[in-house]
């Protein structure tokens, strides 16, 4: 059981303390200093002004990177469609409507830049994996939407407005 002698000692110890330390330092309300929460609101201000610039930044890069990406593909497209193809020998003479190579013993007519088989009627070359090529850039071509595609980068042109075209994600 509680022992009330050494409850009374004991109460009365802590009296004499809260006594003495009112003596020493002030009064209670002055020794506890009102707890306002600024240090943390402003802690949590400049963590947030923090990682709102953090993601900013990464903002900012990506999206720098995107744009070096596509305009290297622009670049890429406009050079190909001014690159002059391999020149034409006596074993492959050019074919005099389409500037493809012939071949005499097939009568297939070659794309100088790739070595595939053009088709007669479309001018257009297929790659061993089916993608239907323009022989005369070596860009992949949809034909369904008339877009091209850098085999490269992975980069849609449309080519009449010469801009990228977004992929659907």
């Amino acid at each position: 059981m509680n022992d009330p002698d050494r409850t009374l000692i004991e109460t009365t110890r802590t009296h004499r303390d809260r006594l003495a330390s009112a003596l020493s330092f002030g009064a209670l309300d002055r020794r506890r200093p009102v707890n306002t929460n600024l240090r943390r609101f402003v802690g949590s201000v400049v963590l947030a002004a923090v990682a709102g610039v953090g993601c900013l930044t990464f903002s900012f890069v990506v999206h720098l990177l995107d744009d070096r990406r596509e305009d290297q593909a622009l670049a890429a497209f406009r050079a190909a469609l001014s690159a002059n193809p391999i020149q034409p020998t006596d074993q492959m003479p050019e074919d005099p409507l389409t500037g493809f190579l012939e071949d005499p013993a097939s009568e297939d007519l070659i794309d100088p830049q790739t070595g595939f088989v053009v088709d007669r009627e479309t001018g257009l070359a297929r790659d061993p994996e089916g993608n239907t090529i323009d022989p005369r850039i070596d860009w992949y071509l949809d034909p369904a939407s008339g877009y091209y595609t850098d085999p490269a980068s992975g980069v849609t042109i449309d080519p009449r407005t010469l801009q990228v075209v977004e992929e659907d994600r």
